[in-house]
């Protein structure tokens, strides 16, 4: 046999050996190392839904997947108006959730809340082997719970991701996913078969009618979809396309949600709401508004006011530091004069720094400190600026003028406001928070009351450390802020229940008033 002969000989032996170690190592590979390798196709990205219930359009929702540092980020938003305890009310549930890059679970945090409730989930994984979580509401402890683990977790709301990125869809497959359920906090394997394909003719863009003051479809898309139903059919039931986004769904209570374009799932149904979902969301039970758009120009800044609270427990509320001291049943809220606004580290922060305030510096939901988007915003306003007071006066300034003033419905997101640059004052400190979190200064959500004359005004604001906690007011332009602003709560998306409850029970008598004047 020649060279040539030889050498093809060779070529072939070694192309063939190459083949079956490819076919080996693909046999071999365990499903979760596939899933992890498909998981690299999903894309970023935001779909939405109008809601229904006996042909009746009740409410909007939405789920977005962005990316984060070495890993996805889900969220998935609610808000419908439901009959609830017999009476209508307007009913808002969201999830945020975030995965490694193999689509297990790092973290979640998830929130219902209504009229009448308000429960909070949060949780994580440690390792492989352990969750914990929280579950809090209104006048429980919310003890840590922790479950033992045998495999890295993965969330029901996946699913149809998992089965898309998967071998092709066909009628009549059967798939079997382990999953955890973070309702009943329990593992579960999901029987899910694939029950019919058909195609869905699906709005992606519309237009304002002003003869029917509705939004119509302006374009559709034909998507093929598929049929996945679980063998508990009131656990799932759902159509999803060949990349595993929803198409439509059923949901316990006769509820069904159909993909569409923003404006017919969302400004339709917020126009014609029964609830005025036009009107603030965020009302707490006692009547107290929020601040409406326009106040600022009304309200009379105040050097010093004392309150007399009464209805809660202020030593369970953190109302004491900063610029409020507590005496008994009376708050003395004094706005911080130049020396509280120096800053007691330059820019960026030390080591030492970030450890000693690492969970005023950290993401959490709603608080996306490590995106891309948000990073870069902090960085172009920072410009190298080593005085913390600087940067801090740059970004509140960069959120108030950024931010068109309007109501929301939704549980705020920094990121979500950022791109929408629409928002209420919860957006805004949101939005605040995060920056200068990625800024490296230690921020803070916090929220309460407004105080102006006889008005009283749920709000939200930001707090950042220089001297000790200052308050920062992207919504009214305040750095410091005044001392109209009493401080009920300091955190983040548990706010939104915990402070509607505060405010029900809360009565509040205006002792003295001092008005800011030019000096200060």
């Amino acid at each position: 046999m020649n060279a040539r002969g030889v050498t093809a000989i060779a070529i072939l032996a070694a192309w063939g050996a190459g083949i079956a170690a490819f076919a080996q190592r693909e046999l071999s590979r365990s499903p979760r190392e596939k899933l992890a390798e498909a998981a690299t196709r999903v894309a970023p990205g935001a779909t939405y839904f109008a809601i229904r219930h006996e042909g009746r359009h009740v409410g909007f929702a939405s789920s977005t997947i962005d990316t984060i540092p070495a890993g996805l980020q889900v969220t998935d938003y609610m808000v419908a108006d439901l009959a609830v305890r017999g009476a209508m009310q307007r009913t808002r549930a969201q999830s945020v959730v975030r995965l490694s890059r193999g689509l297990a679970l790092r973290d979640f945090t998830m929130a219902f809340v209504s009229d009448s409730l308000a429960v909070r989930v949060a949780g994580r994984t440690v390792g492989d082997t352990l969750l914990e979580y929280v579950v809090s509401a209104p006048g429980t402890s919310g003890d840590t719970t922790r479950v033992r683990l045998t495999e890295p977790l993965l969330l029901p709301i996946l699913v149809p991701l998992v089965i898309a990125l998967g071998d092709p869809p066909a009628v009549g497959d059967a798939r079997r996913v382990d999953t955890f359920d973070p309702v009943t906090m329990s593992p579960r394997t999901l029987a899910v078969t694939i029950r019919a394909e058909s195609l869905f003719v699906l709005v992606d863009s519309a237009a304002y009618d002003p003869n029917t003051r509705r939004w119509l479809g302006a374009h559709a898309d034909t998507v093929r979809g598929f049929h996945l139903v679980a063998d508990d059919s009131s656990a799932f039931d759902t159509w999803v396309d060949e990349l595993g986004r929803v198409i439509a769904a059923r949901a316990p209570g006769g509820l069904t949600m159909r993909r569409t374009a923003y404006e017919t799932a969302f400004e339709n149904w917020r126009t014609a709401s029964p609830l005025r979902a036009d009107a603030p969301q965020r009302d707490a039970p006692d009547g107290i508004p929020a601040l409406p758009a326009g106040d600022s120009l009304a309200l009379t800044p105040l050097d010093t006011l004392r309150l007399r609270v009464r209805g809660v427990d202020l030593s369970r509320l953190p109302v004491h530091g900063g610029s409020q001291t507590v005496h008994g049943d009376t708050v003395i809220v004094i706005r911080d004069a130049a020396p509280a606004l120096q800053p007691s580290f330059p820019l960026p922060p030390s080591d030492a720094m970030r450890a000693r305030f690492a969970r005023e510096l950290r993401p959490e939901p709603m608080l996306e400190v490590e995106h891309p988007a948000i990073i870069a915003l902090a960085r172009r306003l920072s410009r190298r600026e080593a005085m913390a007071d600087v940067v801090i006066r740059r970004i509140a300034a960069w959120v108030r003028d950024s931010v068109v003033q309007a109501p929301s419905v939704t549980l705020p997101s920094a990121l979500g406001t950022l791109r929408s640059r629409h928002g209420d004052a919860n957006e805004r400190a949101q939005l605040f928070v995060a920056l200068a979190r990625a800024a490296g200064i230690p921020a803070r959500t916090v929220s309460g009351i407004v105080v102006d004359k006889g008005a009283r005004y749920y709000h939200a604001w930001g707090e950042v450390m220089l001297q000790r906690w200052v308050g920062v007011d992207p919504t009214l332009g305040q750095f410091p802020t005044d001392a109209s602003h009493l401080r009920l709560l300091a955190g983040g998306l548990s706010l939104q229940g915990e402070l509607a409850r505060l405010a029900g029970r809360l009565d509040l008598d205006v002792i003295s008033r001092v008005p800011r004047t030019s000096s200060r």
